[in-house]
């Protein structure tokens, strides 16, 4: 067993997840180099094609997410290399749920405690926009 990755980068799971709910799937396809691009311009984090290989190895094998190669043999019999299919497990499942409820107790919470900042502001920019109509001087019909 490879143990070169000890605790493998979490990124990679959240974009694939991000990826497969984009298209309301539990699966995706994206190339390395997507994911590779989508992880850098989420989290800042930039890795190789081989970091980012070991990463893949690593969730693979302590179950967060199943990799399935897509290569064909065409017609004259060569290989045709296509991207890898990537399935959430069940494991990486569980996680994305309990990263939304902490997510969603902790901005429900935030939301409450700027209630009471928003609601005055809200309440003059609806009273501003209800009065807006008797403000404005109306133009005459045109002339025919």
């Amino acid at each position: 067993m490879d143990t070169y990755v000890r605790t493998p980068d979490m990124r990679i799971v959240l974009v694939l997840a991000r990826l497969c709910n984009r298209y309301d799937k539990l699966y995706c396809y994206p190339s390395n180099q997507t994911v590779r691009e989508l992880v850098f311009r989420f989290t800042g984090r930039s890795m190789s094609a081989r970091t980012f290989w070991r990463h893949v190895g690593a969730l693979v094998r302590d179950g967060w997410i199943h990799r399935q190669c897509r290569h064909e043999t065409n017609t004259s019999g060569e290989l045709e290399l296509h991207s890898n299919m990537y399935v959430l497990c069940r494991r990486s499942l569980t996680w994305l749920r309990s990263l939304g409820t902490n997510l969603w107790t902790h901005s429900a919470s935030a939301a409450k405690s700027l209630i009471v900042y928003a609601m005055p502001e809200l309440a003059q920019t609806l009273a501003r926009e209800s009065y807006s109509h008797e403000q404005r001087r109306r133009k005459p019909p045109p002339k025919r």
